[in-house]
């Protein structure tokens, strides 16, 4: 474990209200959170993540209907198509120009990440639902993933927008919506880094770099300064290539290791800032993604055939050659950690993707 300050945090100018409304005492959240409507109910829970985490811990008064995650892939100059691998439909999603002409790498909430097929340093936030676009400035290189802070919503403008950039001198920029540029955090001390995940996590960004550790991450907007906490990954994670990171439904980091064919979930202990291996992962499940994880409560989807105690993804996601039914790019494939075995998920219909799938929640939960 290495820790390393540069220097103390602190919300200064313009992050000064984003930053009161989201350590408002749990006591007062709760409150709050009992007094909302269903659908405002979900934007409570889109602001940011200690505002998702009060919402995970409180039982909502009325049923919610659940649907599991869908494989979003694009659809040559018709937009998009969200495929649902358990009742194996394919819905598409008419995208007006030029977004039906893009890649998206991010998505939160309703909202993507799109990168202009025509334009590859050309991005922006957009809602199909609300045919919303949030401009973002210029990328100088090409990214392998986006992530937000919160989504977008009224009063709440400051969300933050984070990308990886692919290749060995990799780095992570950052930068808001109205911002009009991006700043890359310095998370090698000027050496080059090799990107591998990233996510936000307890309002702080995490990244695996280099093969060797997780980097938690505090930064100032307005002053560029930031706080790197350096959390060293098992070892035997040194002899492999995909790693992801995701949330728990708990609200815990995991960290998801690929070797030998096999999933190994590791959760950050933050007493001493050291990984334990989970031989479970009980009543959730886990999709992984190189653009897009998240966890689910199984026990919303009794009706959905999900399977608890499971990682699901694609078999091009992890890189390793399944060779199901001599297909071996985009099966989507699901591990269990019960039996430690893989098997396809059965698609009756043609499914077929050219690029990496991302996986969206059709509504928001707990």
């Amino acid at each position: 474990m290495e820790k390393e300050h540069k220097a103390s945090l602190s919300p200064t100018g313009s992050d000064l209200s984003s930053w009161c409304w989201s350590h408002l005492p749990p006591e007062l959240l709760d409150q709050i959170y009992a007094l909302l409507s269903h659908f405002d109910r979900h934007s409570f829970r889109q602001i940011c993540s200690t505002w998702r985490g009060v919402a995970r811990q409180s039982i909502p008064p009325f049923p919610l209907v659940f649907e599991p995650p869908r494989l979003l892939h694009s659809e040559p100059d018709n937009g998009f198509s969200f495929f649902d691998i358990f009742n194996c439909k394919s819905l598409s999603c008419s995208i007006p120009p030029p977004h039906n002409r893009a890649h998206c790498f991010g998505y939160l909430a309703g909202w993507f990440f799109l990168v202009s097929d025509q334009n590859p340093y050309r991005a922006c936030l957009f809602n199909p639902v609300l045919l919303a676009e949030i401009p973002l400035p210029d990328l100088n290189s090409r990214i392998r993933k986006a992530i937000l802070s919160a989504a977008p919503a009224p009063g709440f403008p400051n969300c933050i927008v984070a990308v990886a950039v692919i290749g060995s001198s990799g780095y992570i920029a950052v930068c808001e919506p109205a911002g009009k540029r991006w700043q890359v955090l310095d998370l090698g001390q000027g050496q080059p880094i090799l990107v591998i995940d990233i996510i936000f996590w307890r309002n702080q960004l995490c990244a695996i770099v280099n093969r060797y550790a997780v980097l938690i991450c505090n930064f100032d907007m307005e002053s560029r300064e930031t706080s790197i906490l350096t959390v060293r990954l098992p070892k035997l994670y040194r002899h492999t290539v995909d790693a992801f990171l995701v949330e728990s439904t708990g609200g815990d980091l995991l960290t998801v290791i690929v070797d030998a064919h096999k999933f190994k979930v590791f959760k950050l202990v933050q007493q001493d800032c050291t990984w334990e291996q989970m031989e479970r992962i009980g009543n959730q499940a886990l999709f992984l993604g190189r653009i897009r994880s998240e966890s689910v409560p199984v026990n919303q989807f009794l009706d959905w055939g999900l399977r608890e105690n499971s990682i699901y993804c694609t078999s091009h996601t992890t890189r390793m050659n399944f060779n199901f039914r001599g297909r071996n790019y985009g099966v989507p494939i699901v591990y269990s950690m019960e039996n430690r075995a893989v098997r396809e998920v059965p698609v009756s219909v043609q499914y077929w993707i050219q690029h990496e799938p991302v996986w969206v929640s059709p509504i928001i939960w707990p």
